[in-house]
């Protein structure tokens, strides 16, 4: 599948900003979640030293605590942050926001927990519980205690949570900036791409000759390159053009003096010699006729068509001179100003040949009309002559064919026809008119302007 640069550049550029940033967001998340784990690591470790460094026994062997605690969420009931104290006898200290519940750890026997360890908690929440063992008092009243401090594990995964939360909604905000970024961007790296594109189609539609315009360094070679290719190609066509109309010429130049000896054959009694020779220069000089028609039309693209209304009726104003021009009606049914991408010597030499096989077979009316196709425009031509059998249609196109030998002209007009549409890769048809007579219909590539233009009109 081969995609545009633009859809290549933004697939890749959207995958690298999504990859480095889920990469970022994760590194901060667990940055985060790591420093926020050990700051209540370390909060909890000094709120257990300062609960060891209040308590105290007396000579009773009762356990005392003689400090209060600076936090005050350990004297809001359900706080989420305790202390306890036990000792081997079962004696129980507590803070009041433990109210009546205790900590545990179930059946472990005591032992330092240093690193906070999560166990369940007094209210049905698990707590991050931090544990030392110590021993208090005089012997023979010392006594071994558990001092314990837990905090809810809500303390670490809501802010952990929240933060991922903001982490992600500013990171989506942040890719979608870069997105913005990365398609002004493009345009801007696309820019001298659209206008080369742009200058191509100029050229397509006859408009320029060259590539103009200023490019960057990376695509200034190519342009040089397709100019130079233009000019030898031009340069080329321009070699066989003349050749070929230097050959056509050079042929017509012997059978003009072939055709003023005819005349001094048949005042000799040379009646058949003079008549084959006549219909062999005729035949030669069709091909001289083919042969220049076509070097006209090797010069590619000139000026293009502007306006297909104007150009047939400056076609149909030239046959109404001809034999027979003015006793047909021509009806031009082409809407005003539609361009065609073609070249208009190459428009004109096709369409007058239709139209003079029209002129030579219609009885009283040709039809031209211009409507719009599936992606390009159709140009008819209909008359009501008598028409052609189908089985003739393939045949009017060769060269030198004539179905009615009693018909002037030399046979070769509608053989052009078919060059030129084979040379400007158009679809033509013949087939039978609505008027009864020949239709010929030729497909033209419009440009899109033209092609909403007329669209509109129908």
């Amino acid at each position: 599948m081969s995609w545009s640069l633009r859809r290549r550049f933004l697939l890749t550029s959207l995958g690298v900003s999504a990859a480095v940033l889920l990469a970022a967001g994760a590194f901060l998340y667990v940055l985060f979640e790591r420093d926020f784990r050990a700051r209540i690591h370390a909060e909890t470790h000094n709120q257990l030293m300062q609960l060891v460094s209040g308590l105290d026994v007396e000579p009773s062997g009762k356990v005392l605590k003689t400090q209060a605690m600076t936090d005050p969420r350990f004297r809001q009931p359900t706080s989420g942050l305790y202390w306890q104290v036990e000792s081997k006898s079962g004696e129980v200290l507590r803070s009041r926001s433990l109210w009546d519940a205790t900590l545990t750890t179930g059946n472990e026997p005591w032992r330092n927990i240093d690193e906070p360890e999560a166990f369940p908690g007094p209210f049905g929440e698990p707590v991050l519980l931090h544990a030392k063992l110590i021993s208090l008092g005089e012997a023979p009243d010392r006594q071994q205690l558990r001092v314990m401090i837990a905090v809810n594990e809500s303390e670490v995964t809501r802010p952990t949570l929240y933060f991922a939360i903001n982490l992600g909604l500013s990171l989506l905000v942040l890719g979608l900036a870069m997105l913005v970024v990365s398609v002004a961007q493009l345009g801007m790296v696309m820019a001298p791409v659209n206008s080369l594109r742009n200058s191509v189609r100029d050229i397509r539609d006859g408009k320029s000759a060259r590539v103009s315009g200023e490019y960057p360094v990376e695509i200034a070679p190519v342009v040089n390159k397709l100019n130079s290719l233009l000019e030898q190609r031009e340069q080329m066509v321009e070699r066989a053009r003349s050749r070929a109309g230097n050959f056509a010429h050079s042929l017509k130049t012997p059978l003009t003096v072939i055709d003023t000896l005819l005349p001094r054959l048949r005042v000799g009694g040379q009646h058949d010699t003079a008549g084959e020779i006549g219909r062999q220069t005729a035949q030669l000089r069709k091909h001289a006729d083919r042969e220049l028609a076509r070097a006209r039309m090797a010069a590619g693209h000139g000026e293009p068509v502007r306006d297909v209304r104007a150009v047939v009726e400056e076609i149909v104003t030239t046959i109404r001179h001809l034999p027979r021009g003015r006793d047909i009606a021509f009806v031009v049914d082409v809407p005003a100003h539609i361009a065609v991408r073609m070249d208009r010597e190459d428009f004109i030499e096709m369409v007058a040949n239709v139209l003079d096989n029209a002129r030579k077979w219609a009885r009283s009316k040709t039809v031209i009309r211009l409507e719009p196709g599936d992606t390009d425009l159709v140009l008819s031509v209909s008359d009501d002559g008598p028409g052609i059998p189908v089985a003739d249609m393939d045949s009017i196109v060769e060269r030198g064919r004539r179905l009615d030998e009693g018909t002037e002209g030399t046979g070769i007009g509608l053989a052009i026809v078919n060059d030129i549409a084979d040379a400007c890769g158009l679809r033509t048809s013949f087939t039978i008119s609505e008027l009864g007579g020949l239709r010929f219909s030729v497909t033209l590539p419009a440009t899109i302007a033209a092609r909403a233009v007329t669209r509109s009109t129908t």
